[in-house]
């Protein structure tokens, strides 16, 4: 027992794990084979020697035959280094380490190392060469070890599969690795994106936390970008506004950060005149932001409104038709223009196209192609909440066609932006997204580029992670569109006291434009004061002061009489026809026998038995009202039709200036019934569509507004008539 004792506590008890094991044993190997191919190689070389020496002819054999059997080895080691897709370094290695070798023991059979001379060089040159190995295979774990071990390994071996060398992988110290690969042998990077699904899941991380980009001048050259720890979750608290008091076009607005640190900049002018302009500047560019109820998508909106409104030369406008005071109540004074409801939406976007033909013809009188800063014309920011309630209308899609070189930039907010939510034209319209959480991240592709999608932008995080957004396009470079980012975290009295202090620095409306609206912005509603929590109830709307009214030319009146217009509006009125005296008799006949028969029928005697068809009827008392159908009006309260078409516009101004934004026909037949020319309906239709046309009236397309016209402008030039 005490001899079994003693043996037990003489054996050493290794306590290390296999791996660990495992990796000291493959140290051991890394270093400790070059020593041993230089003390093995001498043996064998002083062996052969003294063996082959006595006969010269078998030692020139056994010279060739080293010599070609270290060719061979070369190229051996380089058709599997290459198959293994080794770095040219590691290569390099090899192929010396092989000629070497085969060079010594070649030299070292033929003359020997049993002399000094032949000893002292084996050994110098020999530590020489393992020192170098022992050397280069200590710095290159280091400078590749995260390549060479672990999930680098695994991610390697992955991507071997698709032709694609990883070459390079380096961290940023923010949670980020960015890994370069080539793809060789004809394989393409939509290869290597089919595989990132399994690569995500290899290497145990989230969907959408790698992604791709691929150079433009190579398109074997891929730069992967691997997020392996998650820096947004305690989010950042917004700065602040990024250039306060500066041109709208001077700078970017900042509204968030991306995952590895860098700032969400959106260039929404297009127009930079800084030396520090982001990439891809130079075209205003619309964007729709998709997101879940939830997803953060308003207050992504109040940070761009609040940005712009501590800027100069931007007017700001917000449509809300649903709940205006709940999403934008703390930074409503940063509007020019609230819109709250679905009719004056559709008018607003019917009365743009005015807008912007009056700014165009501005900005081609300045000699400009598009809208600069310092034109004299304020950028026009519109934000379009709940677009779902007014982007089926084909005003709002023709709107997005022109509105952009003019100076302004249109933002669509929506939960999904399907075709039965937005019309699928205006969709395409916006070039630019912005992604928030979505209960399908597959859903992105309605607002993200291809680029995005097929680089791996996937936002299925619904509304579990708030604020999280994609963003293509508005300037941002495209390596970045697949990258996530946050918008800053600001509660509401923050950004309403900045909001507050760019009152002193904003640009009022420019005249051309607020001109240009008419009867919309003199009555429109905006406020000075924001809305928060224990202050205001929400009233406060302030209409401008009347201003004066826009003139745009009258119809021409002078239309060729055989031309009809049908309309869905036409009343039914009396026409000015013959009557047959004959036919008149034989009805009146007719209906005086079905009287008599009526009345003998009846079984009690009734009030009218003594009426029959012949006996007239009393006259009706002074006093009593008189039911008149419309008719033809006497002569002497006929107009011409160049008179019918003044009191008309009059009307149409009259009633523009008293704030009456929308009629029906009915209203103007006592007028146009009065003109003096046959066929008084055709003659109106016929304005009717003059009116139309020219942009004065529009139909209402709203659900409850059938039939009606909303008035867009005054259809007098001068007010005078004329």
């Amino acid at each position: 027992m005490a001899r079994r004792a003693s043996r037990i506590r003489s054996q050493k008890i290794d306590t290390r794990s296999e791996d660990e094991q495992q990796a000291s044993r493959q140290k051991l190997f890394t270093y400790g084979a070059p020593w041993g191919v230089i003390v093995g190689g001498c043996l064998a070389a002083e062996t052969a020697h003294v063996l082959l020496s006595t006969t010269p002819a078998s030692l020139a054999l056994a010279a060739l035959g080293l010599a070609g059997t270290g060719a061979g080895l070369s190229r051996l080691l380089w058709h599997m280094d290459t198959k293994a897709k080794r770095d040219k370094e590691t290569r390099i290695r090899h192929q010396v380490n092989a000629i070497a070798t085969t060079a010594g023991l070649t030299l070292g059979t033929v003359a020997g190392v049993d002399t000094g001379a032949t000893m002292g060089t084996w050994l110098l040159a020999g530590s020489g060469l393992s020192i170098a190995n022992n050397l280069w295979s200590a710095f290159n774990k280091k400078a590749g070890g995260e390549k060479s071990d672990g999930k680098w390994a695994k991610l390697e071996a992955e991507i071997g599969l698709a032709k694609h060398e990883l070459k390079e992988a380096k961290s940023n110290g923010k949670g980020t690795v960015i890994v370069d690969v080539e793809a060789t042998d004809g394989a393409t990077a939509e290869e290597l994106a089919r595989r990132i699904p399994s690569l995500t899941s290899a290497l145990k991380l989230g969907r959408g936390r790698i992604t791709q980009t691929v150079d433009d001048d190579d398109d074997s050259k891929i730069t992967m970008r691997v997020q392996v720890a998650d820096l947004l979750k305690e989010g950042t608290t917004w700065p602040g506004p990024s250039a306060f008091g500066a041109g709208f076009g001077a700078l970017p607005i900042a509204i968030g950060r991306y995952e590895d640190g860098e700032t969400l900049k959106l260039n929404l002018p297009g127009v930079l005149t800084d030396p520090q302009e982001v990439e891809g500047g130079g075209n205003v560019e619309h964007c729709i932001a998709q997101g879940t109820n939830g997803a953060g998508k308003t207050v992504g909106n109040a940070l761009i409104c609040t940005e712009a409104a501590t800027r100069s030369e931007v007017s700001i406008i917000i449509i809300n038709c649903s709940k205006f005071m709940q999403d934008y109540g703390h930074v409503r004074h940063a509007a020019d223009m609230v819109i709250t409801n679905e009719k004056d939406a559709r008018r607003f976007f019917k009365q743009l196209h005015t807008v912007i033909k009056e700014r165009g013809d501005y900005l081609a009188s300045k000699g400009l192609a598009k809208w600069e800063a310092g034109c004299g014309l304020n950028f026009l920011l519109i934000i379009g909440e709940e677009a779902a309630d007014f982007a089926d209308g084909d005003e709002y899609a023709k709107v997005l066609r022109t509105l952009r070189s003019t100076g302004g930039w249109f933002l669509s907010s929506i939960q999904r932006a399907t075709h039965d939510q937005i019309n699928t034209t205006a969709r395409s319209n916006h070039p630019a997204g912005m992604a928030y959480g979505l209960a399908d991240g597959s859903e992105a592709q309605y607002i993200l580029p291809p680029e995005a999608i097929e680089a791996g932008a996937y936002p299925g995080w619904a509304n579990r992670k708030p604020g999280y957004l994609y963003a293509a396009g508005m300037g941002i470079d495209q390596e970045r569109w697949a990258v996530v980012a946050r918008t800053y975290g600001a509660d509401r009295p923050t950004l309403a006291a900045a909001v507050t202090a760019g009152m002193n620095v904003r640009t009022p409306m420019d005249p051309t434009t607020a001109n240009a609206f008419g009867a919309l912005w003199t009555n429109r509603t905006f406020y000075t004061t924001p809305l928060l929590k224990g202050g205001e109830d929400g009233t406060g709307a302030f209409p401008q002061q009347a201003a004066a009214s826009p003139a745009p030319a009258r119809p021409d009146s002078e239309n060729d009489d055989n031309e009809y217009v049908d309309s869905e509006d036409e009343e039914d009125e009396d026409m000015d026809i013959e009557v047959d005296p004959d036919l008149l008799a034989k009805e009146t006949e007719e209906l005086d026998d079905a009287l008599r028969r009526i009345l003998a029928e009846d079984p009690e005697p009734g009030a009218y038995d003594h009426l029959d068809a012949e006996q007239e009827i009393e006259a009706p008392a002074d006093e009593a009202p008189v039911f008149q159908l419309p008719g033809l009006v006497p002569d002497e309260d006929r107009m011409s039709p160049e008179d019918t078409t003044a009191a008309i516009f009059a009307r149409l101004d009259q009633w523009l200036r008293e704030g009456k934004d929308s009629f029906e026909p009915k209203e103007l037949n006592d007028l146009w019934m009065r003109v003096d020319k046959k066929g008084a309906r055709d003659w109106w239709n016929r304005l009717k569509k003059q009116l139309l046309d020219d942009g004065v009236i529009a139909k209402d397309e709203s659900e409850d507004g059938y039939g009606s016209y909303d008035l867009i402008r005054s259809p007098l030039e001068n007010g005078d008539g004329e």
